[in-house]
């Protein structure tokens, strides 16, 4: 059934513009002028909406609430690492007051790759400089931590609990995985996540904090989950759409419209599978697509994978290190449910706009 775009279009400005200001003031030229050109193609206003990045002002102030609570934490504790992660910060979020998640590191301690890696890359790499040479041995040759590691991330996770609920009226401790912070000036959500460092061989050869992956604390459980690489699904995101001209992050940004303008809940495929469906498309088959084809492009891949389960269980997360759907059959439906939104509008583009080329 055809889709009402007016009242999509509306969702999406309510969406990506809570505050309600002026689209003359909110907007560049150049988009504004694009959008007046679809004035009567409601289809392709809410495609190119939808693809669109919320705009910069709304996520500065989503920083400056972060950063507020970043400063109460770092005062209360210095020692601790404070990094930023989640869709924020590839631009991939899609509302106007969105979420922002903070972490804190411990520096204490860190977990890392099997010592017989470290020693492999020290033995048979050949141009390793002495620098390279002697961080690696500051791993292989390192004494085990002599504390409680869970004892450590459980105080920091108190300690932070303590000063957030000492200077914010609106947290929440009772989540296993991180405390909820509701700034209000300016009005955000702030997820506060304990964790601890892990280093990978390359995060120690190249000196680069976005290689390394991090533990994050389980308050009920009182243990460290498993490894996770956050920075690096950051970097390797933004790189990749770096080279395609902003398509990559435009398809992710459509994609979770769709499933938050949906009538059903899709619960069970979330930013991050949508980010690694995306990211696992090849280039080649939309580098130099303009923004209505990368509906069809979307198409063809969700059809592909519903259709295909060899192709389907190939699907890797952003960083390689875990299977999107393989074994994950409530994953492939919540997947049918988003195709039936990309069926439905792909069908309704061809409709209105066959073979004529718009903007």
């Amino acid at each position: 059934m055809k889709k009402d775009y007016n009242d999509l279009v509306r969702r999406i400005k309510n969406r990506t513009n809570p505050d309600i200001i002026n689209e003359s003031i909110l907007l560049d030229k150049s988009f504004s002028d694009e959008l007046r050109g679809l004035t009567d193609k409601k289809i392709l206003e809410y495609i190119k909406r939808a693809m669109r990045g919320v705009e910069p002002r709304y996520t500065e102030r989503t920083f400056e609430a972060g950063n507020k609570v970043k400063r109460h934490l770092k005062n209360n504790n210095s020692s601790l690492d404070y990094e930023y992660q989640g869709s924020v910060m590839t631009n991939t979020h899609i509302k106007g007051h969105s979420d922002i998640d903070l972490v804190q590191l411990s520096n204490s301690f860190y977990s890392h790759e099997r010592i017989s890696s470290f020693s492999d890359k020290y033995n048979n790499e050949f141009f390793l400089t002495e620098t390279q040479k002697k961080m690696l041995l500051e791993v292989i040759n390192g004494t085990s931590y002599s504390g409680d590691v869970n004892a450590d991330l459980k105080k920091n996770r108190i300690d932070a609990e303590n000063v957030l609920g000492a200077n914010y009226k609106y947290v929440d401790i009772n989540k296993p995985k991180s405390i909820e912070v509701k700034p209000t000036n300016p009005e955000r959500i702030v997820d506060v996540v304990t964790a601890s460092w892990y280093k990978s061989v390359d995060s120690v050869v190249n000196n680069d904090s976005e290689l390394k992956g991090i533990q994050i604390y389980d308050k009920h459980k009182n243990i460290r989950l498993s490894v996770d690489y956050p920075f690096l699904k950051i970097k390797l995101l933004n790189e990749k759409d770096k080279n395609v001209n902003g398509r990559l992050k435009k398809m992710v940004r459509f994609l979770k419209n769709l499933k938050a303008d949906s009538d059903y809940e899709i619960k069970e495929l979330s930013s991050f599978d949508i980010s690694s469906i995306c990211y696992n498309i090849s280039t080649g088959t939309y580098d130099t697509k303009v923004y209505y084809e990368l509906v069809i492009i979307l198409f063809s891949e969700f059809r592909k994978i519903i259709n295909d389960e060899i192709y389907r269980n190939s699907i890797k997360s952003i960083d390689g290190t875990e299977d999107i759907f393989k074994g994950k059959p409530e994953k492939v439906e919540a997947l049918k449910l988003l195709f039936n939104e990309i069926y439905t509008i792909n069908e309704d583009l061809f409709a209105e706009n066959s073979i004529v080329k718009f903007l």
